[in-house]
């Protein structure tokens, strides 16, 4: 699954001037924009050049936006859309303008994406290679030593992440991101940063995500743990229609 991102500086004079020449309301040629964007997620190179296309192929991947509409009204919405800078002309090929600011979000999860592949890989190479014949005994203190008592990593987790709640199941979120090859001195700095953005933001409690949610399967932390913390004011998923 993938999506674009758009934010407030979408709407400009440079939309007036687009939705101005071809007859329709900005609120039409937002949805003509996104729907270009998502068609050119699996069509268009990072660069944002178009593969092999050619101004009627721009036409068909606008034309489910319109219910009933003629071919000509559409060629001129495409001319528009490259008379007013959204798409570019180079070297006889076509390129999505900005390419690389609409699509930022859903690249940056691609390297995430990555980068966590690679670790995983790095993780069962080094875990494979370690394994001896006889289970090492765990350093005092190390893990679970009682029913009730948690590894001393978790407990300094614990301590610094601003929402106590349901430490049971947060504790075994913990442990697979562990697995994950996830470091405990990673997971900390996670919680911290976290822990720093509510105190700034002065985030209710009840708006504070729970822990193992924090560390749950969709991996929000990641993003705490390179302070990339803002969101994009909207965001649209292949398959959702920008017309609604």
């Amino acid at each position: 699954m993938a999506w674009i991102t758009v934010d407030q500086k979408l709407i400009g004079g440079k939309l007036r001037d687009f939705a101005k020449r071809s007859g329709i309301s900005q609120n039409e040629a937002i949805g003509i924009l996104i729907r270009l964007w998502l068609w050119g997620i699996d069509n268009a190179e990072e660069s944002g050049r178009i593969v092999a296309a050619e101004h009627e192929d721009i036409e068909e991947a606008i034309r489910p936006g319109f219910l009933e509409i003629d071919r000509s009204t559409i060629s001129n919405i495409v001319d528009n859309l490259i008379e007013c800078g959204w798409i570019d002309q180079e070297d006889g090929s076509l390129y999505l303008h900005d390419w690389m600011d609409w699509r930022s979000y859903y690249t940056s999860y691609e390297q995430k994406k990555a980068k966590h592949a690679e670790r995983m890989r790095d993780y069962r190479a080094g875990k494979k290679k370690s394994q001896d014949p006889e289970p090492e005994k765990k350093p005092e203190g190390s893990g679970k030593t009682k029913r009730n008592e948690y590894a001393v990593a978790f407990e300094e987790f614990w301590k610094v992440y601003p929402r106590k709640v349901d430490k049971g199941n947060a504790y075994k979120k913990y442990q697979a991101r562990l697995n994950d090859g996830y470091s405990d001195a990673e997971l900390l700095t996670a919680a911290t940063n976290y822990a720093n953005q509510c105190q700034r933001d002065k985030t209710e409690t009840k708006f504070i995500k729970h822990p193992k949610t924090f560390l749950s399967d969709t991996m929000p932390f990641t993003d705490f743990l390179d302070n990339r913390t803002q969101e994009p004011a909207k965001t649209f998923r292949k398959g959702e229609n920008p017309f609604m």
